[in-house]
């Protein structure tokens, strides 16, 4: 049955998760970069990151350890909007953008297998 898919199930599957996840992210890193600049809300929301990320690292799948090690990262750079706020807004802007673009290229790619497929 398998031969009759030009297209590996396992790899478009990879690809249709990797994409969705990725463009999420991005959007998410721009969105917190965007609510950096409310003072005390920035300040939560950059604990909460933190916190979040360092349970997502302590967690037994791949997965688990790769979001949080996204979610610890957007904390720490949130927080260092205190101290540095245009390089950490430009870091976050740039992460954002890069995750959210590579999220749009596996979702391209997914399309393209799911076409190949029919």
């Amino acid at each position: 049955m398998e031969s009759n898919y030009p297209v590996d199930p396992k790899n478009l599957t990879d690809k249709g998760t990797k994409g969705v996840m990725s463009s999420a992210a991005g959007l998410g890193v721009l969105g917190v970069n965007a609510l950096l600049g409310v003072p005390v809300v920035g300040t939560i929301i950059s604990a909460g990151l933190l916190a979040l990320g360092a349970i997502g690292l302590f967690g037994k799948t791949k997965t688990d350890k790769a979001s949080g090690t996204v979610l610890a990262v957007a904390g720490v750079a949130g927080l260092t909007t205190l101290f540095l706020p245009g390089l950490a807004h430009s870091v976050l802007s740039l992460g954002g953008l890069g995750l959210l673009g590579y999220g749009v290229y596996n979702l391209f790619g997914f399309l393209r297998g799911l076409h190949r497929k029919k």
